[in-house]
């Protein structure tokens, strides 16, 4: 580890003078090459279920303000909060998914790097 860690601090004090070209795709370009990428099924069920939660969480506000009784509404609130909070869970793991899918690719790239000039 301690030879990485120095041939990195050469690789990075004897290249100082070069710039490498940083290429960053935007947010939707990133979702759509995880939809394609290996675990793009699986991608793909999570934004399912974010677009299932999002109908279900429409459905129980208009209910919410539509019924008469106060258990109704108290059902309907309660299912909308539950219906919201399980939509931004799967957008959370959906978006640490993409960082760190972007993380690995970036350590490849490193690897990648360090090989070419050992």
């Amino acid at each position: 580890m301690k030879k990485i860690d120095e041939q990195l601090q050469d690789l990075l004090s004897t290249r100082d003078d070069v710039e490498v070209p940083v290429i960053e795709p935007n947010f939707y370009a990133e979702v759509w090459g995880s939809l394609r990428g290996e675990n793009g099924l699986f991608f793909l069920f999570t934004w399912a279920g974010i677009l299932l939660a999002a109908g279900g969480l429409i459905f129980c506000i208009v209910q919410m303000l539509r019924s008469t009784s106060l258990e109704q509404t108290l059902v309907f609130a309660a299912f909308a909060i539950m219906l919201n909070s399980a939509q931004i869970a799967l957008k959370l793991w959906f978006n640490m998914r993409l960082n760190r899918l972007a993380v690995l690719k970036e350590i490849r790239q490193l690897r990648l790097q360090l090989a070419l000039n050992e």
